[in-house]
């Protein structure tokens, strides 16, 4: 018996020892991955020991946390990789766009400029020309105010052919910070060639059009701006519904009201009805019986046989009990 007992304890730990095998864990971690199980891709590696990582382990952990949206664990092991080798210019060239651009932490909203530099910098010690990471480094150096530096390598990447939309457009601020409004004009007006739907360049395009003496184009470009700024009816629709919820969660019908009438400016035919109702609502919390009687009788009579649903028939009952009471 004991026999037995030793020789199924030692199955037992053969079998650990290859679901523990490096490995496997890889090979797992990498399929789970390719289809969309990142946590579970992420839950392999963990038990791989952490001096047995390869690079490979160590940008699957990075890729994974990026589709999980995970920031402050995709930059442990960005950083954790450059320790290793600086000069990953694949990793690089997805990382730095991701910290200049930043993201929502504890503290709000923070981009991480400097960092790029050190970066990037690092990097064109062993290659300078590579335009990815030099984009970046002209885009850290313009995030951080450094007009200079960021016009020297924006030149630069304007030397050697690359004139997509983000260098122009970068060139055309750098140029305008630093007052230089006729030559940002220029390369604004060039980005706007390649792309006439960005908000922000066409905004900025209005403003020195007009410091240009452009009036008459700056007023075309600056109402696109707006059109482009303007959230559409429907998200306008939904926002001041949302609102007007949050306000009756707090019984402050006034601001209620306010959000309710909002809504009817951006509502559809559809949705009349129930605001009318929720507008008659507020005004008897406010005790203004009146305007609560004209929605009450407004959205009767709007609904009459068409009780389509609970929440119809519900409104219906409680507007008419609201006005018999009304009546007394």
């Amino acid at each position: 018996m004991k026999k037995i007992l030793l020789v199924v304890f030692a199955v037992f730990i053969s079998i650990l020892a290859l679901a523990q095998n490096p490995e496997d864990l890889r090979i797992d971690a990498i399929r789970l991955a390719s289809r969309g199980y990142f946590n579970k891709s992420l839950e392999c590696l963990r038990q791989i020991p952490a001096d047995s990582l390869h690079a490979d382990d160590m940008r699957l952990c990075y890729n994974n946390f990026a589709q999980l949206g995970q920031n402050d664990s995709l930059a442990y092991w960005g950083d954790e990789i450059l320790k290793r080798n600086p000069y990953d210019a694949s990793l690089i060239a997805d990382y730095t766009p991701r910290l200049n651009n930043g993201w929502q932490g504890i503290m709000g909203r923070k981009s991480f400029p400097e960092k790029v530099i050190d970066i990037c910098k690092k990097y064109c010690e062993r290659d300078s020309t590579h335009i990815l990471i030099n984009r970046q480094l002209a885009e850290a150096y313009y995030n951080i105010g450094n007009y200079d530096l960021a016009l020297s390598e924006l030149k630069k990447l304007e030397a050697i052919g690359d004139t997509c939309f983000g260098t122009l457009y970068t060139l055309g601020l750098t140029y305008w910070q630093m007052g230089n409004n006729s030559t940002a004009y220029d390369y604004l007006y060039r980005a706007y060639e390649k792309n006439d739907h960005h908000a922000y360049c066409l905004f900025v395009l209005g403003i020195v059009s007009n410091k240009v003496g452009l009036g008459a184009e700056a007023l075309s470009y600056l109402d696109e701006a707006r059109k482009l700024l303007m959230p559409d009816r429907k998200t306008l629709f939904r926002l001041h519904k949302e609102l007007a919820e949050a306000f009756k969660l707090k019984s402050e019908p006034d601001f209620r009201l306010d959000e309710l009438q909002e809504c009817m400016r951006y509502a559809e035919e559809k949705d009349v009805n129930e605001l009318t109702y929720q507008m008659g609502q507020c005004y008897v919390a406010l005790k203004q019986h009146d305007k609560a009687r004209d929605c009450f009788t407004k959205f009767l009579e709007a609904t009459e046989n068409k009780e389509y649903n609970d929440k119809i028939k519900d409104m219906r009952s409680d507007a008419q009990r609201t006005l018999r009471m009304m009546m007394w």
